[in-house]
């Protein structure tokens, strides 16, 4: 399924009147992985979005993953500057990556400048509640791990990592877990000034996602 999303990223995907797509193909470290640096095109003008590493799988030995890094977070086309995270674009991206993993397959993430989800991992919450974990949580990833100390020093900025459950049983093992780590946050946040943008977020993101795992 990877292979369906690259190809429509070759032929482009068009967002609010723009265009997305590879703009340059690089070789990977071995014959199943693939890098790329997609770009974002709009009336003549483009701009580097992000690096795509993809990784196809070596069946039965290893799952399919895609990394994501060096993001663009300020794109100027035309004249006009926005910003990537909760834009269009990173929708578009996240979904179209995560739609084509299946069960126990990876995604990677990086968010050393996403500043909203920089901050709200320092403080130690639970990842599905800061704003980039929430985003991949609601596309199917239920367990995960922060990078925040890359190790071996081959691995990048910081990136959080989602995988997708192998079955229902594993689903329902790590919503258990997610709704133990949210009951235990939530007592410290009933200790802090929830106004601060961040917290306030992270706090209606709680309230979703519970009522969510109680479904």
């Amino acid at each position: 399924m990877l292979e369906k999303a690259v190809e429509s990223l070759k032929t482009g995907i068009h967002v609010d009147r723009h265009t997305i797509y590879i703009y340059k193909t690089f070789k990977g470290r071995f014959r199943e992985e693939q890098d790329f640096e997609i770009h974002v095109r709009n009336n003549g003008a483009e701009a580097h979005l992000l690096y795509a590493k993809v990784f196809h799988g070596r069946p039965p030995e290893y799952s399919p993953w895609v990394e994501l890094y060096e993001i663009n977070e300020r794109i100027r086309l035309g004249g006009r500057t926005t910003s990537y995270f909760d834009s269009p674009f990173e929708e578009s991206i996240l979904k179209l990556f995560a739609d084509s993993l299946a069960a126990g397959a990876k995604m990677f993430v990086e968010y050393y400048n996403d500043g909203e989800t920089k901050a709200q991992l320092e403080t130690g919450m639970p990842v599905v509640i800061s704003r980039l974990g929430h985003k991949m949580f609601k596309l199917g990833f239920t367990w995960f791990k922060d990078w925040y100390y890359p190790e071996g020093y081959m691995e990048g900025n910081q990136k959080l990592q989602g995988e997708k459950p192998l079955n229902s049983n594993v689903r329902k093992r790590h919503a258990l877990s997610i709704s133990k780590e949210l009951a235990s946050f939530s007592q410290i946040l009933a200790r802090v000034d929830t106004t601060r943008i961040h917290l306030k977020r992270a706090t209606a993101r709680m309230r979703e996602i519970s009522k969510l795992l109680q479904c």
